[in-house]
């Protein structure tokens, strides 16, 4: 790939730069340069660390539609995603871990960063197990296949060297073994789908763990009696939260802003994400996109159909900078992962950059390569 000049407004480490950055797939230097009013802002490119789908796919539906998801997620913004299972049988998690593999060798054996087609495709950064050592009291929108706790199947899972988070309910552990077993492997534990009382996910919590989805599927903030949730608000240093203005109202995203330092914005996209109203899947399950919800015939919240743009509109509209949506989409997901070349717009790291025009996400930049993004639907 020839290397090129970009010009422009860049969010840096130490704050904005205005210049001129030299790079192809990776940044090779920034120098200092005025800038035209009318130049574009650029931000290190978002993470999403909890993906089930898009684009009409979900990804545990095989290869294609693997490919399918994060080609949407690219179009609307996000450069790096986990695919994220659902609750199953092991079996079905199995096959799709194998899944991942497949796709992940074919892109590694890739000479462009284009994906099949020409249309480029968000990075697979590994596996998010979503369960299925989940509390079945707490299942939320998950499939009822909940299992109790398996060490040597996880491990089993661990091996493939695909998973990078898994959630699971810390009253399955009482022995706290999971985060002992993450550590060994380099992976996240996190809680959720959880009915535990705020001390037993405080115990894990001081271990390293993190937090899925906060506030959703979790035992609750109360002043007496509390449950994961609160204790979330008190001892968690990292956790994901759905920035759709659905999951989430805005005074408890600003409680949860002032409370975890390493808080980070998920979308918990399923197939129906980037697509019209209609109904699609989520594992085994039927799930209806209505407007900007994703629900269960029951009514009940399914993960949602958000993608990065409409997630940075409602940030924008709490008032968010875009220092600040950097920081939860891009910044603390990279350090969670622990991934020194996402996350920063630095001389080394990657060429992955959000373009802002007009205060508005306009294209994807993607290992040096300009994507202009979709129109939301």
């Amino acid at each position: 790939m020839t290397r090129q000049e970009t010009r422009g407004r860049w969010l840096c480490r130490e704050g904005w730069f205005n210049g001129v950055c030299t790079h192809d797939a990776i940044v090779h230097a920034l120098c200092e340069d005025e800038v035209s009013a009318n130049e574009p802002l650029f931000i290190p490119a978002p993470l999403d660390l909890h993906v089930h789908g898009g684009g009409g796919a979900d990804v545990m539906q095989g290869d294609a539609a693997l490919r399918k998801v994060l080609q949407t997620h690219a179009a609307h913004g996000t450069a790096g995603m986990l695919a994220t299972s659902v609750t199953a049988p092991f079996e079905a998690i199995e096959d799709f871990l194998a899944s991942v593999g497949r796709v992940s060798r074919e892109i590694d054996a890739q000479d462009s960063p284009d994906s099949a087609g020409g249309k480029s495709a968000a990075h697979l950064l590994g596996v998010h197990l979503e369960g299925p050592f989940i509390s079945p009291g707490k299942l939320g929108a998950q499939p009822d296949f909940p299992a109790p706790l398996d060490l040597q199947r996880l491990e089993s899972w661990f091996k493939t060297g695909l998973v990078r988070v898994i959630t699971y309910a810390p009253e399955l552990d009482e022995d706290g073994a999971v985060p002992l077993l993450c550590k060994r492997y380099g992976v996240r534990a996190q809680i959720g789908h959880t009915l535990c009382s705020w001390a037993s996910a405080a115990a894990a919590l001081l271990q390293g763990v993190g937090v899925t989805h906060l506030y959703n599927a979790m035992s609750p903030v109360l002043h007496r009696d509390g449950g994961a949730a609160v204790a979330a608000l008190a001892y968690a240093s990292h956790a994901e939260i759905i920035t759709d203005g659905i999951h989430v109202d805005k005074a408890a995203f600003d409680a949860a802003r002032r409370s975890i330092d390493g808080l980070y914005s998920i979308t918990d996209a399923t197939a129906a994400a980037g697509m019209p109203d209609g109904q699609y899947q989520l594992g085994s399950l039927s799930i209806d996109k209505v407007g900007h919800r994703v629900v269960l015939p029951d009514g009940t919240l399914a993960g949602s159909c958000l993608t990065q743009q409409r997630s940075m509109q409602v940030l924008r509209g709490w008032g968010l900078s875009w220092e600040q949506i950097a920081q939860l989409s891009s910044r603390v997901p990279a350090q969670w992962l622990q991934r020194d070349d996402y996350g920063c717009i630095a001389p080394g790291a990657r060429a992955c950059w959000l373009e802002i025009n007009n205060d508005e996400p306009e294209a994807l930049w993607l290992d040096g390569i300009r994507q202009t993004l979709d129109t939301l639907p």
